[in-house]
């Protein structure tokens, strides 16, 4: 397909889709830009009638969109939906969306036009009348399928790329942990970068149960976090976190483990092994019934520190991925893109989108 007739199809798509966002009928459109038959609109939309100048400045009034909104490819128009993990009942999210959709389509995008063809996304059959005994025996079914080994914190990246399930980290507020987000083409999970290592990778594995979830039980919008222990937390949230804590602490690995006697101090050395949260290990044992509900909120009640005490907790995570940047890095190399662009769309200077490609150890595609 050559520039211009990519272009008059990519036109032709966001008229389309716009249209339908606004809720309009293509016959009520037609009116409003003054066609004499409905017909020519029809064309458009199929791409095989070309948009005037003229037509695409009164197309981007009358969808109240900016022009390029029409003409750009990097602009996101795509449906996409969000789930969210924060700790703040008065979360703003509209800016983390509008963020979110474009980091998105950027990576959609630049798939197509480096034709990287769409691949399969895996699925885990189960649903909200599924127990969180069902939630748990399939994360270690993941476990031994997948060779995670002892520690599967350690290798949660590698899952994620054999589940062709895109994950990357990004500097967030501390108050909002990580989301999944979804469009008829991808999946994507982000988890904040800044959060302490325990709480990132709990977190990457609830985002992972919800993009495998996505289709049969689609998560809440937000999942308030740590906000009440007593609040009522949907079901779905509740099988994510039994199937993280199982795909995080496998039993046997966990229970050969454990001391013999269970204290804050040796529970937080535990845990520092697993590289999960003290209250992670904590609920893990609820649930393998090794310590009653009773003993765990007397033990969640006390003051801890930060990152169970290892410093090492608490560095943050290299941002982005190596996937993900491996695209952009064709897609700049090739010329499709600027970095300038890049950068801006993924909210981050260029010199800290450079410093991502070197902590990953891949090449800089651009000069500084």
């Amino acid at each position: 397909m050559d520039r211009q007739t990519e272009q008059q199809h990519l036109i032709a798509q966001r008229i389309t889709y716009f249209r339908k966002l606004r809720k309009m009928k293509q016959q009520e459109l037609s009116k409003m830009m003054s066609f004499n038959q409905r017909q020519t609109l029809s064309d458009i939309e199929r791409g095989e009638r070309q948009v005037q100048a003229h037509e695409l400045v009164r197309f981007a009034e009358v969808l109240d969109v900016p022009p390029m909104a029409l003409l750009d490819a990097y602009e996101p128009a795509l449906d996409v939906e969000f789930s969210w993990r924060t700790d703040n009942e008065e979360t703003a999210l509209a800016e983390f969306e509008q963020r979110g959709r474009g980091i998105l389509n950027l990576l959609i995008t630049l798939r197509r036009k480096l034709n990287i063809a769409p691949v399969a996304i895996s699925s885990l059959p189960l649903g909200e009348r599924n127990s969180y005994e069902d939630a748990q025996r399939a994360a270690e079914k993941f476990v031994d399928k997948f060779q995670l080994g002892d520690r599967p914190s350690l290798v949660l990246h590698k899952l994620y790329e054999q589940l062709n399930i895109d994950c990357i980290y990004l500097p967030l507020p501390n108050h909002i942990s990580g989301a999944a987000i979804a469009s008829d083409e991808a999946l994507l999970a982000v988890v904040n970068a800044n959060q302490v290592r325990g709480r990132r990778n709990f977190d990457k594995a609830h985002e992972l149960f919800h993009c495998l979830t996505w289709r049969t039980m689609p998560p809440s919008h937000i999942d308030h976090v740590q906000v009440n222990l007593n609040a009522k937390r949907s079901r779905t949230e509740q099988l994510a976190d039994a199937f993280a804590g199982a795909l995080l602490m496998p039993m046997g690995p966990l229970l050969g483990s454990l001391p013999d006697e269970l204290t804050e101090s040796t529970l937080m050395q535990v845990a520092n092994d697993f590289e999960v949260s003290f209250d992670a290990i904590v609920w893990r044992l609820v649930s393998l019934e090794r310590m009653s509900k009773l003993e765990a909120k007397q033990l969640l009640t006390g003051e801890r520190p930060s990152g169970n005490g290892n410093a090492m907790n608490l560095r943050p995570h290299k941002l982005l991925s190596e996937s993900y940047l491996n695209v952009l890095s064709s897609g700049i190399s090739a010329g499709l893109i600027s970095v300038r662009r890049v950068a801006e769309i993924l909210g981050m200077s260029i010199d800290t989108l450079a410093e991502s490609f070197r902590a990953h150890n891949l090449a800089v595609p651009f000069d500084l």
